[in-house]
């Protein structure tokens, strides 16, 4: 499946760029059967909001919104319940992960440092991935869980550092300790 090409705007009603980004990758992920982690439904693309940039481009609403009308035609149904790391927020790698560990929501921030949210996001498939059983190319380790360094960012959105920080901690005893 090819992947969608959004307009970018400057003004005017926009989405967060990279927060579509990672959305679009999950859906197109789930869609083609490569997902490695929670697998999408149509109930998470009618549930997603995305931020408007406060300053700097942004895709155009009108295109994603079409993106996602399509979108939930092709992914089953089936609500989750939501689950969060203190704090709630915008969710990263979804809801419940079937017979195993959750995936977390952390909160965004914006104009005070955050992690790079497609970094955190990827690692948190793996790591949900490897917890959970699922098959994956590179399942994670409590030592690469311990080291891991995400990317700071200051003056674009990012996820919340101290929940991120606080569920590595809870998935690196998940891994030490063998729970699953």
């Amino acid at each position: 499946m090819l992947r969608p090409q959004f307009r970018v705007r400057r003004i005017g009603q926009r989405y967060d760029c990279a927060e579509v980004d990672a959305f679009v990758d999950r859906v197109l992920a789930t869609a083609e059967r490569r997902s490695v982690g929670p697998e999408m439904t149509a109930d998470d693309v009618r549930a997603v909001a995305f931020s408007t940039p406060f300053l700097g481009p942004g895709y155009s609403v009108e295109e994603v919104d079409h993106f996602l009308a399509e979108a939930e035609r092709w992914l089953p149904s089936g609500t989750a319940p939501d689950t969060a790391v203190a704090g709630g927020g915008t969710a990263t790698a979804g809801g419940p992960v079937a017979g195993g560990q959750q995936a977390p929501q952390f909160s965004t921030v914006r104009l005070q440092e955050g992690y790079a949210m497609d970094e955190v996001d990827e690692f948190v498939d793996r790591l949900l991935a490897t917890v959970n059983g699922q098959p994956v190319a590179r399942p994670v380790t409590a030592d690469e869980v311990r080291n891991v360094q995400f990317r700071p960012v200051r003056f674009s959105e990012g996820y919340d550092v101290m929940e991120v920080d606080a569920f590595l901690d809870t998935a690196q005893a998940w891994l030490r300790d063998g729970m699953r």
